[in-house]
């Protein structure tokens, strides 16, 4: 990042939540690339394409079960659809658990900014509490909010005239 950005939220809750889901999956990734390893693939599309090679024929599902690979094949896909896309390989360490960028990725986008307009207001909104706290406590009593949200001199001031 060029620009510095003030964070306004961190949704804690939410990164702890999605973590924790991913984490769950990590099992299931490790699970997916052991059973590619023993298919000799490097990914479904790739086994399908294999089998359907050596078979001649279109349906992978068929050519599994001409294999007896229909369990390992169905257990793949399974995995597959419990994934989701949510996590790969790529997304984990040396050690199987998620890497940092992965980590990173999920704060920052449970991570809410200012926007430059706040920041803006935000710095004015200071500056006016600042300079009203330096008052005393007579000053502070001169001056009320009306109906409308206006700063305006108390009824009862001194110095409305």
């Amino acid at each position: 990042m060029s620009t510095k950005r003030k964070v306004k939220k961190v949704n804690d809750q939410l990164i702890n939540r999605e973590i924790a889901e991913l984490k769950k999956l990590i099992v299931l990734v490790v699970e997916t690339d052991d059973l590619l390893e023993g298919l000799e693939a490097d990914s479904i599309k790739d086994f399908e394409n294999n089998v359907n090679a050596l078979t001649k024929f279109t349906n992978p599902i068929i050519s599994a079960q001409a294999f007896n690979l229909d369990a390992e094949y169905n257990r793949l896909l399974e995995l597959e659809r419990l994934i989701d896309s949510r996590l790969t390989t790529a997304d984990l360490d040396g050690s199987k658990e998620l890497k940092s960028s992965v980590i990173a990725e999920i704060t920052e986008k449970h991570t809410e900014y200012y926007s430059d307009a706040e920041m803006k207001a935000k710095k004015v909104l200071e500056k006016v509490m600042k300079d009203f706290n330096a008052l005393s406590h007579t000053e502070r009593n001169q001056i009320g909010f009306s109906h409308s949200a206006e700063l305006i001199y108390s009824p009862f001031s001194y110095l409305r005239f």
